[in-house]
């Protein structure tokens, strides 16, 4: 009976959090006071801190020369399930980088700046991103899972408010997540855009990143259920 509490308290925590129940969203609105709280227990970075550049991350320029091959860097990136890889088939072919050329006067040329150039400079923030927020959203899970038992245990627990602390853990993530993934959304269409080139990678890249959310929330209900 335990377990079987203890599996509907944290699903409906996760799924919730996810944005899966938006009925619980709606009743627990945001307090303060759990805000604050959440901060105290995790970090004041937990929740808003993605920053690939701040983190050591290269903010190369879009015309840099000095890029990762396209074919090799985009085969990587793709052969995992369920990885925000920013895959453009189209680009593999007849759309590929050209490597610097020189004139007749032996002024160097810089290099054709073209979709999968401008993809190479965004997939590693893309993949920072992903994994800074999988990592964060698992350390919640363990967070709420050992917080229910202890509590339990200890006789103290309040299930409202475990639930609604915990929505509102979720709720922070996502929304501070989805802020910074549309952030660097944006800034490649408008790469894209400059560079005349097309923007349907965008649209591609935000359904694989609603996919990966999905599948994410799929897993750890798996894991609930056991």
């Amino acid at each position: 009976m335990r377990n079987k509490i203890l599996k509907i308290s944290v699903g409906i925590i996760i799924v919730a959090a996810l944005g899966g129940f938006w009925g619980y969203n709606h009743y627990f609105k945001p307090d303060p006071e759990i805000q604050q709280e959440l901060t105290n227990q995790f970090g004041s970075d937990f929740f808003n801190s993605f920053d690939y550049e701040n983190e050591g991350g290269d903010s190369e320029s879009v015309s840099d020369p000095q890029e990762k091959d396209p074919v090799t860097g985009l085969a990587d990136a793709s052969a995992t399930k369920g990885n925000l890889s920013v895959d453009n088939p189209r680009t593999l072919s007849g759309n590929q980088q050209s490597s610097p050329s020189t004139t007749g006067k032996g002024t160097e040329v810089k290099p054709q700046i073209t979709q999968q150039t401008i993809i190479n400079k965004y997939q590693p923030k893309f993949d920072y991103l992903q994994n800074v927020a999988l990592s964060r959203l698992d350390t919640l899970y363990s967070a709420a899972v050992q917080e229910y038992k202890q509590s339990k245990k200890a006789g103290t627990l309040k299930r409202s408010e475990f639930v609604q602390k915990y929505i509102q853990a979720g709720t922070m993530l996502e929304a501070n997540v989805d802020s910074q993934f549309y952030s660097t959304l944006n800034a490649m269409k408008s790469d894209l855009i400059a560079n005349n080139l097309s923007t349907d990678i965008i649209s591609d890249t935000e359904k694989v990143y609603e996919k990966t959310k999905s599948s994410k929330r799929s897993q750890l209900l798996a894991k609930i259920n056991k």
